[in-house]
């Protein structure tokens, strides 16, 4: 009977203390999504449970029809206040206009994961600043026009060639195409940052894609290690969590230990360089500091890039028009090239296939959601006035849905709709600032952007000069985002046709 007792005082006392917590936005008379008091776990019950992809959650959360006129709606990180920014210039405020203030993402690793700790998205601002700078220098437009993209054409020309294989004789036939666009994007990371001839495309398989996959298969305890970096960063020493399984923080490790006279400028000799330059940085001179490094480009290129190459030629199928339209558009640039490629400056500006890729980011940005830590240097906060009056208290992270943000039809009519004409040169300056940032924006945007959409621009060209593509029995009617990956990725394999075009 005691027992019974104590333990009904017990759960009297976690609901009395939980309906305390959640009051938090009530009394200050913040818009916010109410939440039981007999949940410990807020808003993210779902999302902890595998049951809805992070893209998913934070669009949910924007896109709430009982917050649908607010500039902030306020919710619960498990039991920790958070605020999603709905409005683009309190966007803009964070994010650009006042970075000082919100210097940090919210997620971060323990000291007792250096491999997690030290790489450019966890690392804290004094050591985030240095790292950025470094790395910043592989992705600058001569080094992107002069070293990466004539690499980049020995990748696509296998891209090519594993068409022709799958297709052989035949004039058309269905293909899945994750495994294409892993492949693709691996091989180009490879060759790109660590000087290797991955051969993936040529082979069918690829060491760094297997190694990458691994590390996202979904167990418990990896589903621990990313919820407490992501939602429990200060409590991350406590559970022991990993940013990287010990398996491919060791490949990462011999990598680099036998990265043999690498070519110049790719990313472990411009890291190691950095190091040699940096020597009473402890942080820098970490023994894993270019290991974790090279690993979290690989993870960042990896999925991004192979999935936005998927979503588009899905849609491209879709939109049979939309389609022709761009194939004679890169057929005029073949035809006008002096070897089987174009070169850079006519792929960077051919007009409708950038069109393509803006719309193409627009529903699948390369960040689903964004967010920073309040770390303004006001002991009370960062105040909104005159937007809204409210004080983010220092250590609140403040979230942001790209997803969300690009699909709200306040600034996108129609805007489930595959559309390239809305980024038609005269239609851009109709565009409202800050309701379209498929990186990011500001110092913490993503670093390797121009390149992200270099590779995208050259598979589709490719593939696009060779083949059509059509949409056939297997193929989804619409795209289910993958509640057990933190990246935008299709939770069901997409299928199409690919067609070779009858000789005229």
């Amino acid at each position: 009977m005691l027992i019974l007792w104590l333990l009904l005082l017990t759960t009297l006392m976690l609901h009395s203390w939980l309906r305390h917590k959640y009051s938090y936005f009530t009394k200050l008379g913040i818009p916010h999504l109410p939440v039981s008091s007999c949940s410990p776990l807020g808003h993210l019950r779902q999302l902890l449970f595998l049951r809805i992809s992070f893209g998913d959650l934070f669009k949910n959360i924007y896109a709430d029809p009982r917050c649908s006129q607010a500039k902030i709606i306020g919710f619960f990180v498990l039991q920790t206040p958070a605020l999603m920014i709905r409005d683009p210039e309190i966007i803009r405020l964070v994010l650009i206009k006042h970075f000082n203030s919100f210097l940090n993402r919210y997620e971060a690793a323990d000291v007792g994961d250096p491999m997690g700790n030290l790489t450019l998205p966890l690392a804290k601002y004094h050591n985030w600043k240095e790292s950025r700078q470094c790395m910043s220098q592989l992705f600058t437009s001569g080094r992107l026009r002069e070293v990466m993209y004539p690499q980049m054409l020995n990748v696509v020309h296998d891209l090519e060639n594993y068409l022709k294989e799958k297709l052989r004789n035949l004039s058309e036939r269905v293909l899945p195409l994750s495994r294409m666009c892993q492949l693709y994007t691996t091989d180009v990371t490879g060759n790109l940052f660590y000087s290797l001839d991955v051969g993936g495309l040529r082979q069918g398989r690829s060491q760094l894609l297997k190694k990458t996959k691994e590390l996202f298969k979904t167990n418990p305890r990896k589903v621990l290690d990313f919820m407490s970096v992501f939602f429990l960063p200060k409590w991350t020493k406590v559970v022991g969590a990993k940013v990287f399984s010990e398996d491919y923080a060791q490949f990462m490790r011999h990598l680099v230990e036998d990265h043999d006279e690498p070519k110049k400028g790719d990313l472990i000799n411009q890291l190691q360089h950095f190091q040699l330059s940096r020597s009473s940085n402890h942080y820098s001179q970490h023994p894993d500091f270019i290991a974790s490094q090279a690993g979290i480009i690989l993870l960042a290129g990896f999925e991004t890039s192979s999935a936005l190459m998927g979503f588009t030629l899905y849609e491209l199928a879709k939109a049979p028009e939309t389609q022709q339209r761009l194939r004679q558009e890169l057929r005029e640039a073949f035809l006008g090239s002096c070897t089987s490629s174009i070169s850079y400056d006519t792929l960077s500006t051919l007009p409708y296939l950038k069109m393509v890729c803006l719309e193409a980011l627009r529903l699948y940005p390369a960040a689903a959601f964004i967010n920073r830590e309040c770390t303004s240097p006001d002991s009370e906060g960062f105040s909104l006035k005159p937007h809204v009056d409210f004080v983010i208290p220092r250590g609140m992270p403040a979230y942001i849905s790209i997803l969300g943000l690009q699909r709200d039809e306040k600034y996108w009519p129609d805007p489930c709709r595959f559309d390239p004409e809305r980024f038609a040169p005269e239609r851009l300056d109709s565009i409202v600032p800050m309701t379209y940032i498929p990186f990011g924006a500001g110092p913490h945007g993503c670093i390797g952007s121009r390149l992200g959409i270099l590779q995208l621009k050259l598979g589709l060209a490719h593939i696009l000069n060779l083949y059509r593509v059509e949409v056939c029995k297997r193929t989804v009617p619409e795209i289910r985002f993958n509640p057990k990956s933190f990246m935008l990725e299709s939770q069901d394999e997409i299928y199409l046709r690919f067609c070779k075009d009858s000789p005229t």
